[in-house]
């Protein structure tokens, strides 16, 4: 399996695995100018400028973009935090339509958007939800992308209904936004806005529209300690994300992933949940 070349914060205070290091680290390499965040963000701003509504977008265009597999298979280890130009190469290696990882890869290409769009952000995580998402702050007002759904299985643990429910704040989330419905009313159904957004697949066409939905890799031939292979690649040329890149599979040589630090005061945070809320109403 091939692996990511480690990219390091600058300074680092935390072990790479840790909860802590996801939530003070991984903030030093989220980029506002990231060259392939910065047309998913236009196209955003193309279906709307209200941020409060830019939420609801960036909330589902990071499940859209970041399709679900857990780190074991896509990059080798149980537990990494994998920054945006890892997710990247890691994509490009294996010559995937879309990225691949897990909550809280799906957490850090959120905060890219939100840092594009001049929107607030934090990224957060708890040992107790076994969970990592992004807190956006639009008026004063703190809101929770990305965080697990009212009924995910995550929430019916044991553990969870007797101890961690006490120690978890109540998920905030934006107003409802259908913004499939405002991106087709207001640029017309733009073929190229919605394929940035990963809205269509990429076979769309102006006379022939597909929409596009996440793929959980997990449900895919389970028992492989692989991420799957994509047959689609077979026949697209381009890749979903970023949209109009080649497809090609790098001849990269394996780059092993450091061994996480010996357990110690800083605690590491499974971070496998698939539960995260998309909302699907925006289809209506």
């Amino acid at each position: 399996m091939l692996a990511p070349q480690v990219t390091k914060a600058a300074d680092a205070r935390y072990p790479r695995h840790t909860r802590e290091h996801f939530r003070h680290d991984m903030q030093q390499t989220v980029r506002a100018n990231h060259p392939v965040i910065t047309p998913v963000a236009a196209a955003i701003r193309a279906v709307t400028k209200d941020p409060k509504e830019q939420l609801v977008i960036v909330n589902d265009v990071a499940h859209l973009l970041v399709d679900y597999d857990d780190d074991r298979r896509v990059y080798g280890v149980e537990e990494f935090h994998a920054t945006l130009d890892e997710m990247l190469m890691r994509r490009r290696q294996s010559g995937w339509l879309y990225l691949r990882d897990d909550c809280d890869g799906r957490a850090v290409f959120a905060a890219h958007l939100l840092a594009a769009l001049g929107i607030r952000w934090r990224l957060e995580a708890s040992f107790w939800k076994e969970h990592a998402w992004v807190v956006a702050g639009v008026d004063g007002v703190e809101y929770d992308l990305l965080d697990l759904r009212p009924d995910a299985p995550e929430t019916d643990r044991l553990s969870y209904r007797l101890i961690g429910r006490l120690f978890v704040a109540a998920t905030h989330r934006p107003p409802p936004f259908a913004w499939r419905r405002a991106w087709a009313q207001r640029t017309g159904r733009n073929v190229e806005v919605g394929l940035t957004l990963g809205l269509l697949d990429v076979g769309s066409t102006v006379a022939n529209l597909h929409q596009r939905n996440a793929t959980d890799w997990t449900a895919m031939n389970s028992a492989s300690g692989n991420s799957p292979f994509d047959s689609r690649v077979l026949t697209a040329r381009v890749a979903g994300f970023p949209y109009g890149e080649p497809l090609q599979i790098g001849a990269v040589a394996f780059v092993p992933v450091p061994a996480p630090a010996e357990p110690g005061p800083s605690r590491g945070v499974p971070t496998a949940s698939a539960s995260s809320g998309s909302d699907s109403s925006g289809t209506k």
